[in-house]
């Protein structure tokens, strides 16, 4: 083979050398591109993968809404707040953000009589509601507009002290709200330390006063009270208060004197009868006198007229 076939085949054997030398060089290049380039894609999905976890979830929040409030997890004399959604002759349906509606019943609109169920409420209207009964079987919710008494009776024990409010004036009394199921009655002598002729002279409806509670009859579900009770005395009185205090503390400490004895019934009864038999012996004494002095004059008279005659 002669010395030019030889540098040909050569350069042959050395030409795809080079190609697949271009080729890798070209797909080297490539590569670092797109590895340049991928940083921002990854930073981009990095942020957004971010952002969606710094994002609230909107569904989280309803699902712990209906777990926290469910018909298996309400209570008697829970406090919601719900809307009027319908309203009936017999009461009102209340919408409290469960599937089941509350019914708030006519007599538990108000504490007084209410007529009408739209002379308190009204379709839309947002309302504060207390859960009364709940039937899971039946899917049923009782509700109530009356607040749940605070203070039952038999939780009220005698000279407690308690706040209420006036709720209505009677000419023997107040009567005040304190929180229980019976309002309390504070009678005109139990208002204050003066003289009044009627409590409106001193209290008013609505205003707020501490009493003391003087009785609670259960029986009788009656609860007696007190303003006076927790006034300062005037000072007439303790004075006397004060007085008594000292005469007390005299004679514990032994400084009064002895004061005369007391009489006893047998003594009593002895005076007493000496004291009649007295009175009879006045009155005998005195009949007595009477009856000389009508003797005297019978006899005066007889002398007068036999001296007439005589003349």
């Amino acid at each position: 083979m002669s010395n030019q076939e030889l540098e040909t085949t050569k350069q042959a054997a050395e030409e795809p050398e080079t190609v697949e030398a271009a080729d890798s060089e070209v797909s080297t290049e490539a590569t670092e591109t797109e590895e340049e380039a991928a940083p921002p894609q990854a930073e981009e999905t990095a942020n957004e993968g971010s952002a969606e976890e710094a994002a609230p979830s909107t569904d989280a929040p309803e699902g712990d809404a209906s777990e926290s409030l469910s018909i298996h997890n309400l209570k008697p004399r829970q406090s919601l707040k719900g809307t009027v959604k319908n309203i009936t002759d017999f009461g009102a349906f209340i919408d409290i953000g469960l599937p089941q509606d509350g019914l708030v019943h006519i007599s538990e609109l108000a504490k007084r009589k209410v007529e009408k169920v739209t002379d308190v409420v009204e379709p839309g209207q947002e309302v504060d509601i207390w859960v009364k009964r709940i039937d899971k079987k039946r899917g049923r919710i009782s509700l109530t507009m009356v607040k749940p008494i605070g203070l039952r009776l038999r939780d009220i024990a005698d000279d407690s002290e308690i706040e209420g409010a006036v709720t209505r004036l009677e000419p023997y009394g107040a009567f005040v709200d304190i929180g229980s199921e019976r309002y309390g009655l504070v009678h005109i002598s139990q208002i204050t330390h003066d003289y009044i002729k009627h409590p409106e002279d001193t209290l008013t409806v609505g205003e707020t006063v501490k009493v003391k509670v003087l009785k609670v009859n259960r029986k009788k579900r009656q609860v007696d009270l007190s303003i006076k009770a927790l006034l300062p005395p005037p000072v007439e009185v303790q004075k006397v208060e004060e007085a008594k205090e000292v005469r007390k503390v005299k004679e514990i400490a032994g400084e009064v004197e002895q004061e005369d004895p007391v009489p006893t019934a047998m003594a009593l009864a002895y005076a007493a009868m000496q004291t009649k038999s007295d009175a009879d012996d006045s009155g005998e004494d005195t009949d007595f006198v009477k009856d000389k002095h009508k003797r005297k004059n019978e006899m005066n008279e007889i002398v007068a007229r036999t001296l007439a005659t005589s003349e």
